[in-house]
C-alpha cells in the first residue's frame, strides 16, 4: 500500500516510519520544520520525503493530523477523488493495537484537567490495587507502584507520542495499565475512555474547526466493549458515565478544606490539603468516576483523596524558606487559569507582600499566550499583587524563565509574603 503522512512536527514522522515496515511511505514536511537528521533518518528507512503537497492520486491511504487546514492540496483532492484519510490518532491505532491488547489502556482527552485527572487516576489505582501503572501527561512519563511514581521519560502529548511511551518503559517491569493523556481525541486503544470538559473550546485547523470535534474521537472511535467517561458539559448519545453537575458523579457539597462526593449510591467525603480544590474539580471528579468504573474500593479511594496534596504545577500550594507558593506554572496555563490562581491568592492571602510570575517560556510549548490578555491581568490585578515578573513579554520585571522568575521573586520577598507561579511551560 501507497501512504502518504502529512505533518511531521507532530509525530509524523515516527508514524511514517512505523508503517514503513509494512507499506510504501511518502513522508510530508507541512510546516517545513523538518531538521536534516530528522530527513536522513526518514530516507535511511526508505521513505520518500517532500515538501511541497503531492498529487493524492499517487497514494491508497492519506494520514493526516486533525489540526490540519482541510483546503491543504492533497486533502482536497484525496475528498475529490476517493481516497481514504485517517487522522493521526487512528494510525496510532493500527501500529499498537495487537501489541497493547493484553494491557488495559485508559485515554483521557478534553480542554483542561488532563494532566491532573491523569495523575489522581494513576495514584488511586497504584494506591488501591498491587497494579503496576504507567501515565503519560504533559509533565512527564511516570512508573507507578504502591502509590509511588518516579519519571522515566519526557514526551509531547501529541497522539504519536503513544508509541514512544511504549518504547520507554521496555526496561521496566511490565506494567498492567497505561494511562495516556492525548491531545485532540482518543486512538481507540482505550478500553476507559474520558473527556474531562470541552468548555473553553477553541479553533484548530486555521480556524476552520472546533477543537471539540477533534475530541469527540475519544466517542465516535471507541472500542465496541469500552467504558466512556464524560464530563456533564458534553453531549453525546453514548451510554456513558457522567460526572459533574446533573452527572452520575458529582460534588454534593464543597468548600476550601471539605468536600463530599455522591457517587451512584456512594459518598466520598473527603479532606482537602494543600491545593486549591475549586481548580480540581473536574479533575477529582473524573477520575474518582474511573476508578469506580473499575470496581476500586470506596474506602481507599477516600483515603487516597484524604492525603491528597495536589499535582506540581497545578494549583499546589506550599511553603519555601517562609513563602507561600502559589504553583500553577503548567504546560495548560491561560489566563483564566491564572486569574484562578490569583483568586485563591485572595482567599488565603495574609499581611504580605504578594509577587506574581506570569508569561510563557515560548521555546517550551506550542500553543501561545495572549500579550494583551496578560496586560489585562496585570492591570486589573494592581491593587492586590505587589510586583509582576513576566517571562517573555514585558512587565516590571522582565525575565527568560521560570527559574530565573522564581529566583528573583524570592529575592524580592522575604518570610511570610507569597509568590503566585503562572507560568506557560512543560512540567
Amino acid at each position: 500500500m501507497d501512504i502518504a503522512v502529512l505533518d511531521l512536527t507532530h509525530g509524523g514522522t515516527l508514524i511514517a516510519q512505523c508503517l514503513a515496515e509494512t507499506d510504501t511511505v511518502t513522508a510530508v514536511d507541512v510546516y517545513h520544520t523538518l531538521d536534516d537528521r530528522a530527513g536522513h533518518d526518514l530516507k535511511s528507512s526508505g521513505i520518500s520525503l517532500l515538501t511541497e503537497p503531492p498529487d493524492a492520486d499517487d497514494f491508497d491511504l492519506i494520514v493526516s493530523p486533525v489540526h490540519l487546514d482541510q483546503a491543504y492540496p492533497t486533502l482536497c483532492g484525496a475528498r475529490a477523488a476517493g481516497i481514504p484519510v485517517i487522522t493521526h490518532h487512528a494510525a496510532v491505532h493500527e501500529i499498537l493495537n495487537q501489541r497493547l491488547q493484553r494491557y488495559e489502556i485508559i485515554e483521557v482527552t478534553g480542554t483542561t484537567a488532563k494532566t491532573s485527572t491523569v495523575q489522581i487516576l494513576a495514584g488511586i489505582l497504584s494506591t488501591c490495587t498491587d497494579k503496576k501503572i504507567i501515565s503519560h501527561t504533559s509533565a512527564g512519563v511516570d512508573y507507578w507502584e504502591g502509590g509511588i511514581s518516579r519519571t522515566i521519560a519526557r514526551f509531547s502529548i501529541a497522539p504519536a507520542s503513544i508509541i514512544r511511551v511504549v518504547r520507554s518503559v521496555r526496561t521496566e517491569p511490565d506494567p498492567d495499565i497505561f494511562i495516556f493523556e492525548v491531545s485532540l481525541g482518543g486512538t481507540g486503544l482505550a478500553d476507559t475512555g474520558i473527556i474531562t470538559t470541552l468548555s473553553g473550546d477553541y479553533l484548530i485547523a486555521n480556524n476552520t474547526r472546533a477543537a471539540s470535534d477533534a475530541k469527540m474521537q475519544m466517542i465516535h472511535c471507541a472500542k465496541p466493549g469500552s467504558t466512556l467517561i464524560l464530563g456533564s458539559d458534553i453531549i453525546s448519545d453514548s451510554n456513558a458515565i457522567t460526572f459533574g453537575n446533573d452527572g452520575d458523579v458529582y460534588f454534593e457539597s464543597i468548600d476550601p478544606k471539605h468536600a463530599t462526593i455522591a457517587a451512584m449510591d456512594e459518598q466520598i467525603e473527603f479532606t482537602v490539603n494543600d491545593y486549591d480544590i475549586f481548580s480540581y474539580d473536574i479533575a477529582i471528579l473524573g477520575a474518582v468516576t474511573a476508578a469506580i468504573s473499575m470496581n476500586i474500593d470506596v474506602g481507599c479511594i477516600k483515603s487516597f483523596l484524604d492525603n491528597f496534596s495536589g499535582v506540581s504545577g497545578r494549583m499546589r500550594i506550599f511553603k519555601i524558606n517562609g513563602r507561600t507558593i502559589i504553583d500553577n506554572s503548567n504546560s495548560g496555563m491561560n489566563i483564566p487559569s491564572a486569574e484562578s490562581a490569583i483568586d485563591h491568592a485572595r482567599r488565603i492571602a495574609d499581611k504580605g507582600k504578594i509577587v506574581a510570575i506570569i508569561g510563557i517560556e515560548k521555546y517550551n510549548v506550542c500553543e501561545g499566550l495572549d500579550p494583551d490578555g496578560v496586560s489585562e491581568l496585570i492591570r486589573r490585578n494592581r491593587d492586590f499583587i505587589d510586583r509582576f515578573i513576566t517571562v517573555g513579554m514585558t512587565g516590571d520585571y522582565n525575565v527568560s524563565d521560570l527559574d530565573t522568575g522564581m529566583d528573583l521573586a524570592m529575592n524580592l520577598t522575604e518570610e511570610g509574603d507569597m509568590i503566585i507561579s503562572c507560568v506557560k511551560c512543560f512540567r
